[in-house]
Formats: C-alpha cells, structure tokens, sequence
C-alpha cells in the first residue's frame, strides 16, 4: 500500500504514481496487491510517499525502488542491494539517485494508519520516504 491522498474522483491525479514489476506498468490509485518476495518501481514526482503493508504474513516482505527519493524515516541502513536482500528487518539502500526500501512485516508492529473503509485493518509495516 502506498499512502497519499490520491482521491477517487474523476478528475486526473496531480503527480500519479506508477508501479512497474517484470515490465508491466500500471497507475497506482489507492492500493494495490503484492506479493511477499516482490521487487517493485515506483516512478511519480510527489515529494513523499507512505509505503505500508497489511493483510500479509510475519516476515513478509517487499522490496521498492523509488528513483529520485534519498530518504526514509526509519529502517536501516544496508551497504548493498545483496545486504538489503539478505536483510531481516526494514531496511533501506541509497544507490546514486535511487532509494531501495524492503518492508519487512512485524506481526508485533502496532502504530500503523487505520484502513476504516475495510474494516479498520492497521498496518503491519509502515514507512515514509521522500526526496
């Protein structure tokens, strides 16, 4: 789930948001399924973005490529994209102008924005990243 007020109407979204994995691209509107294990890229020129997972089993994980972002608000700091991958715990990689983030899902974690429209499902990993 990528939080960030992206709104239902018919109007087009200021700075959408784009999702590609093994060269499918789709516009991300609200929330998506992903499989534990994917790699994904996330393309859009919003300055931030919440990354969050829910409905998913402990020590799931999902790693995203966001070009153009330098930074997150939590996570750790891996020295390679291999430590990143090998990473137990969310985690986070800084390659030139491309920030990789793999959320890693704590059945224990209990802070994460309330999802009301489906039946007050918080999340289990939660994470901002901006530019």
């Amino acid at each position: 789930h990528l939080g960030g007020g992206f709104g239902f109407g018919r109007g087009p979204i200021e700075n959408p948001v784009t999702i590609s994995r093994n060269s499918r691209q789709f516009e991300y509107r609200g929330e998506t399924t992903i499989r534990s294990g994917a790699e994904v890229r996330v393309d859009t020129a919003r300055d931030s973005l919440s990354l969050s997972l829910r409905h998913m089993d402990d020590n799931s994980w999902v790693i995203f490529e966001l070009p153009g972002f330098t930074s997150t608000d939590g996570g750790e700091e891996q020295n390679s994209m291999a430590a990143l991958r090998r990473a137990g715990d969310t985690s986070y990689y800084r390659d030139g102008g491309t920030l990789w983030v793999k959320l890693v899902v704590d059945a224990n974690y209990k802070d994460g924005p309330v999802v009301e429209r489906v039946g007050n499902h918080k999340a289990q990993v939660n994470l901002n990243v901006s530019r």
